[in-house]
């Protein structure tokens, strides 16, 4: 079985779009998780499984109960995302669009959450919105690994980091959409911080805006290159 390359995405529509909105709201929905969520990220999987074990070794079992549940929700996003993507049972055929709208659905129901109980969740409501968060995360990298393959992500950039700097280092080659892709993340966090401060119910917005958005991509006419025609002399 081979695994599309970045480059030629089976994603139907603006797939650069998608995939940098995806991962604009990656960063946005953990920045919320982290700030309003009490410190956990929603997709970053390896810095909450060391999260989960130092609050396990230092005994604070209700930060570690937070963190576990955040895994957990994120496990059975990306099961379901994954189970949508493929189009399995009465979903066949439905492919990154069934994954991302799951998603926004999930996003969307936490926007209704953080509004109604007044952006100041307690107890059961805030474990409650960790949950929708990561699910919502692990949904969307369930689908985009299914439709896309392994070599494109829009959330766990640890290997596409290191894979950029390891063919700049060795062969001199600046991998400049990867680079893009990191910054899309950065960003994202960076304008959902800025609206925690500032906008502070529209801190959970901001994510489901953009899943929207990558979502609406996929429907958009992909640009058409021009056919070359062979010059003859």
């Amino acid at each position: 079985m081979t695994t599309p390359s970045p480059d030629r995405s089976p994603w139907p529509g603006r797939n650069g779009a998608t995939r940098h909105l995806l991962t604009l709201a990656a960063g946005a929905a953990n920045a919320f998780g982290f700030l309003a969520l009490d410190g956990v990220f929603t997709s970053v999987v390896t810095a909450n499984s060391a999260l989960l074990g130092l609050h396990l070794g230092s005994a604070h079992l209700a930060a570690a109960r937070l963190v576990a549940v955040a895994l957990l929700g994120y496990v059975v996003g990306a099961a379901a995302g994954g189970l949508v993507a493929a189009g399995r049972g009465r979903l066949r055929g439905a492919g990154i669009r069934g994954g991302l709208l799951l998603e926004a659905l999930l996003l969307w129901l936490v926007v209704c959450g953080w509004l109604g109980w007044h952006m100041a969740p307690h107890g059961a409501a805030r474990t409650l919105l960790l949950f929708l968060t990561a699910l919502a995360m692990g949904c969307q990298n369930g689908s985009v690994r299914v439709t896309a393959g392994g070599e494109v992500t829009t959330a766990y950039l640890t290997g596409l980091l290191t894979s950029t700097v390891t063919a700049f280092a060795t062969r001199g080659r600046l991998q400049a959409r990867s680079v893009g892709i990191v910054a899309s993340l950065i960003a994202g966090a960076a304008v959902d911080g800025a609206v925690y401060r500032w906008l502070r119910p529209g801190a959970p917005l901001v994510p489901a805006l953009l899943v929207t958005a990558a979502l609406a991509a996929t429907w958009l006419r992909a640009p058409t290159r021009p056919a070359t025609v062979p010059l003859r002399l």
